[in-house]
């Protein structure tokens, strides 16, 4: 347990929730379900079993001030900053890299900064369950049992085990399906959610790396002795923007042998977008949602979320309606997922 680190992936820009999340204030760094905001409750949740000083936060460089300022009990060298953003293989590469250096015999679990648990204490159970099986296993993936034929998650096929208590071998990835492939999916019980979250020792991770992304394992290597020198930062942006642009998912662990998938035993969403609210939080009589000062009059199955001003809704139902950061949006809730084409267009703006 002593070798045992988690990785927190914080590093992307949560557009589907502009206005709340834009510039240095993305997702994990707004307050979405409560007081903390999502990656201050996701540090918490690994405590105890990962302790701060054995937390590292993956992070774009325009939000190291905003994240020192939220989780201002971890120390200043557990930041690992990303030159450029390239997914999720670029991201755990470089924190392999700092990793390796710190400790040989690291195992890490690699977990995303902005998604909603409702149990800290089975995460941290199943996380352990994680690291039984790494015993024997490549590495360890976590899949969340599916309650509906969500076409928006990749899904994970994974073997019933001998045991209840033994972890499945992995099968097959597979990405989004469409709506009659997630009804099939659902019901067949051998497929899962992918979470996003993973577990890995952190040399082994580093030998998936020179075995499936080679050219990756070549930068990496090119950026090893740059790591923690000032001087550096100029030639370290240069090798980290060829990286390729590819989830680990993509990159490794669809191609890799001997996973094993640990079944979640907590609640769970990736919050993905504002209509996701609905699920992470309390409804009143009429299926509303609201945080922040809001009423509601003949309102129904409405997504509120103010943090300033009141709003108010009379006779609609089905809607997002935000008022943050001095802006204001409405949209259908059935069009939430696609709000990156609003964040683009005001971008050319």
């Amino acid at each position: 347990m002593e070798h045992l680190y988690a990785v927190v992936m914080a590093g992307g820009r949560g557009e589907r929730f502009w206005p709340l999340s834009e510039g240095e204030r993305s997702k994990p760094f707004v307050p979405l379900l409560g007081r903390s905001t999502l990656i201050q409750e996701t540090v918490e949740r690994l405590d105890p079993l990962v302790p701060p000083e054995r937390i590292l936060v993956a992070i774009a460089p325009q939000h190291l001030e905003i994240a020192r300022a939220q989780l201002p009990h971890l120390p200043d060298t557990n930041y690992i900053v990303e030159p450029v953003g390239r997914d999720t293989s670029a991201c755990l590469g470089y924190a392999a890299l700092h990793l390796d250096v710190r400790d040989p015999e690291a195992a890490m679990a690699a977990v995303p900064s902005d998604h909603f648990v409702d149990d800290a204490a089975a995460y941290r159970a199943t996380l352990q369950r994680g690291l039984a099986a790494l015993e024997t296993a490549t590495a360890v993936v976590f899949g969340v049992r599916p309650t509906r034929p969500e076409t928006g998650y990749g899904y994970i096929q994974a073997q019933p085990p001998g045991t209840a208590d033994e972890a499945w071998p992995v099968v097959r990835f597979v990405e989004k399906p469409d709506a009659a492939t997630a009804a099939r999916f659902v019901a067949s019980g051998d497929y899962f959610w992918n979470s996003g979250i993973f577990l890995w020792r952190n040399r082994r991770l580093l030998e998936l790396f020179r075995t499936y992304m080679p050219a990756t394992f070549d930068r990496l290597g090119e950026l090893r002795p740059l790591l923690g020198r000032d001087d550096a930062a100029a030639e370290r942006l240069r090798i980290f923007s060829t990286l390729e642009r590819i989830s680990i998912d993509f990159g490794i662990l669809e191609k890799a042998a001997g996973l094993r998938l640990i079944p979640i035993e907590f609640g769970w969403d990736d919050i993905g977008n504002w209509a996701a609210l609905e699920r992470a939080l309390a409804r009143d009589r009429d299926g509303n949602v609201m945080r922040g000062p809001a009423v509601t009059v003949e309102a129904r199955d409405c997504v509120l979320y103010s943090d300033t001003g009141m709003i108010a809704a009379f006779g609609v139902a089905d809607l997002v309606i935000v008022q943050a950061n001095g802006k204001v949006l409405v949209c259908p809730k059935g069009r939430a997922a696609d709000l990156k084409r609003l964040v683009a267009s005001l971008d050319r703006t």
